[in-house]
């Protein structure tokens, strides 16, 4: 059966769960498209977006994409601090409210409530509820870890390296509309352990467009001699009245060791596809489509995120020509098998696969022969079996199907296996004078294709210019369609020459036979004295004998089946034979 492409069959793998989903299309195929207007499925394969109306929690394999360092840092002038404003360059969703700016605390958190919070100003660090909380000292807000550290130095003995800091990536796989926001609290020591109970370090992520929030903490070890050691992950919206946090990680006192958490959207779709051929965009076409494209068709699928009142358009497209290009093949030659007196011949199509290859690279083929055209095309498993030997009684018409491995594209060529009937012997007089100078061609024999060998079984052949020689024996096969009468004895006219001596010599312009073709009776005209006259059949076989001379007579042939004859003279210089139809 056709394959599908494995391609140009597209496998489409599914994001492990460590890897977070983005905002990017796939149009994928379930098969190549082999001619134009031959239908395909399309299927495009997007993350789709939903409302952050409400989330959804998962715990996701620790495995940090982004570096801790290497951003914008919080001046470690003063602790419990806010960053100043953060223009983020994308508009990011949180709780059905687009953002497009926020503030980095140095107690591990974001907030979207500027207006809320100072800029460079307090980051208040003293809490002591679990959320969702109406009285929760700072809402509209990320926590990943909240606890209270210590951004200064001492106890920080190296701020380049622990710090709070914060950047936007676009480059790779996160560039717009992928992008990403990171805040990272690195190597920070816990406010009052100064560090005796190991450092702090979390980071914060924000995913362009998906929305999508991820919280990845490398170590969280409790002050508890402080504020009872609280921390809390999670996210709450501006009136503390919804929130959602990781199983264990409201607050309180917890330790953490490589552990991360995803919160993704989980409200009603914001997502729309739409298909585009040739750059205009078809109307309800749904997913999969099935859909039967021309040779030069362009085809998209389009799909708008929407993020309150700013949407990204996402495109994907086939990364290959939607109908394949047909590989340059060449057609089939026909086959000729010569008949034998066995009903059943036996034929080699194998010198077929290179000629239909025309250059062609033979391990990127399949190159199978069917007697029915369906099955060739569908690369049925009834193929023949044995194509260096196909078994055959008559002529018939076969099916080469030539399938591409690369596209799984089939290409279907007919052609015949000609079965050249049985090709018997030429005829003509076994025993025919000449005269020297004269050549094979001068004999008479009647039959098509007439080859002449010197031997009446192998030998070599002889051209028709090859001068006869007295006394010797030379033999004719007919053949047909590039089969010759079969290589034994009696399949080749054996036809001995002799010499005729004196001038002058007997010769088929001194004769007249008509009519010719004749009904009843034919006429003899000869300028020389003909002292003996023969009819033969085309077998060889002679009917009649008149001996009495005669420069003119006639001959009754009434009494003769329809067909060919021979009619030999004889006169004392040599024998002129001629061929006559009997109607």
């Amino acid at each position: 059966m056709k394959k599908s492409l494995v391609l140009l069959a597209f496998v489409f793998t599914q994001l492990s769960q460590s890897q977070t989903p983005l905002a990017t299309v796939e149009v994928q195929s379930t098969g190549a498209v082999c001619t134009p207007g031959q239908c395909t499925a399309l299927t495009a394969t997007y993350f789709e977006g939903k409302a952050t109306t409400s989330y959804t929690v998962s715990s996701i394999p620790y495995a940090p994409s982004f570096p801790f360092t290497g951003g914008t840092y919080i001046n470690s002038n003063a602790d419990d601090t806010w960053s100043s404003a953060v223009n983020l360059p994308f508009g990011f969703s949180f709780f059905n409210t687009n953002y497009t700016q926020i503030l980095v605390g140095s107690n591990g958190l974001i907030t979207f409530g500027t207006a809320l919070n100072n800029p460079n100003g307090f980051c208040n660090w003293s809490f002591n509820q679990t959320i969702p909380n109406t009285n929760f000292p700072i809402l509209n807000a990320i926590y990943g870890v909240y606890q209270d550290t210590n951004i200064s130095a001492p106890p920080v003995t190296n701020p380049l390296i622990q710090n709070v800091n914060f950047y936007v990536l676009d480059t790779g796989v996160n560039v717009a509309p992928n992008r990403v926001f990171v805040a990272n609290f690195n190597e920070l020591p816990a406010y009052s352990c100064d560090g005796s109970n190991g450092l702090q370090t979390s980071q914060i992520v924000l995913h362009e467009t998906t929305n999508i929030i991820e919280v990845i903490i490398n170590k969280r070890t409790p002050c508890t001699t402080w504020i009872s050691g609280n921390g809390v992950v999670g996210i709450q919206n501006s009136t503390g009245t919804l929130a959602y946090v990781p199983p264990g990680r409201n607050t309180g006192s917890w330790s953490a060791t490589n552990e991360a958490w995803r919160f993704t959207p989980a409200g009603a779709p914001t997502t729309q596809l739409n298909w585009q051929i040739n750059g205009v965009f078809v109307n309800a076409a749904p997913n999969p489509w099935n859909y039967c494209p021309q040779e030069n068709d362009q085809i998209a699928a389009v799909v708008a995120y929407t993020n309150g009142t700013q949407t990204n358009y996402i495109s994907g497209t086939l990364d290959y020509p939607i109908v394949v290009p047909m590989p340059a093949l060449a057609e089939p030659f026909d086959i000729s098998v010569c008949s034998t007196e066995n009903p059943t011949q036996f034929v080699d199509l194998t010198p077929n696969n290179l000629h239909l290859l025309n250059g062609l690279n033979e391990i990127d083929y399949t190159i199978r022969y069917y007697q029915d055209p369906t099955d060739a095309s569908n690369t049925a498993n009834n193929y023949i079996q044995t194509p260096s030997a196909f078994e055959l009684n008559d002529t018939q018409t076969l099916y080469a199907s030539i399938e591409s491995l690369a596209t799984g594209c089939v290409y279907v060529k007919p052609f015949q296996v000609i079965v050249v009937p049985f090709v018997t012997p030429p005829t003509g007089p076994s025993t025919q004078n000449f005269t020297a100078g004269q050549t094979l061609a001068d004999l008479t024999v009647i039959g098509s294709g007439i080859v002449w060998y010197d031997a009446p079984v192998g030998g070599t052949s002889l051209p028709n210019t090859t001068l006869l020689t007295n006394n010797n024996t030379y033999f004719a096969a007919q053949s047909n369609g590039g089969c010759e009468s079969r290589n034994t004895l009696t399949n080749r006219l054996a036809v001995t020459t002799l010499l005729v001596l004196g001038t002058p010599s007997f010769s088929a312009n001194e004769v007249k036979i008509k009519p010719n073709p004749v009904l009843d009776v034919v006429q003899i005209e000869s300028s020389v004295l003909v002292e003996k006259v023969q009819v033969f059949g085309l077998d060889g076989r002679e009917i009649r004998t008149d001996s009495v001379p005669f420069k003119t007579t006639s001959i009754d042939l009434r009494n003769l089946n329809s067909g060919v004859y021979f009619i030999t003279l004889s006169a004392k210089t040599g024998k002129v034979t001629q061929k006559i139809i009997k109607k």
